[in-house]
């Protein structure tokens, strides 16, 4: 018990370091062009990338032939253009595909 107790609180408490030290480092000052060129671009840079990563074991020859993540790729796109809702975006297409994939073609 309290081993697993002290695995938990290291690694709560490194997790928590790691998020505050940057708040703490640049909170005296004014951040690089390197970390602000970073927080404008990396963001769309990764979408494409974590878009291939979800897709890549998707096999379009055997059922259901890919269309559970088509559906929630399509339903994604369309929550985004129509709302412009990161989070209802990514909730309502990640709901969608679990929905297909446990109810619809289970």
């Amino acid at each position: 018990m309290s081993k697993t107790f002290l695995i938990i609180a290291v690694s709560t408490l490194t997790t928590f370091m790691i998020r505050a030290i940057p708040f703490i480092f640049f909170s005296k000052r004014d951040l690089p062009n390197i970390i602000t060129y970073f927080g404008r671009y990396l963001p769309f840079a990764l979408m494409p990338l974590l878009v291939v990563f979800a897709l890549k074991e998707v096999d379009p020859f055997t059922y259901p032939y890919g269309l559970a993540e088509l559906l929630a790729c399509l339903l994604v796109v369309i929550l985004h253009v129509r709302y412009k809702k990161l989070s209802l975006s990514i909730g309502g297409g990640t709901l969608f595909y679990m929905f297909l994939v446990q109810i619809v073609f289970a």
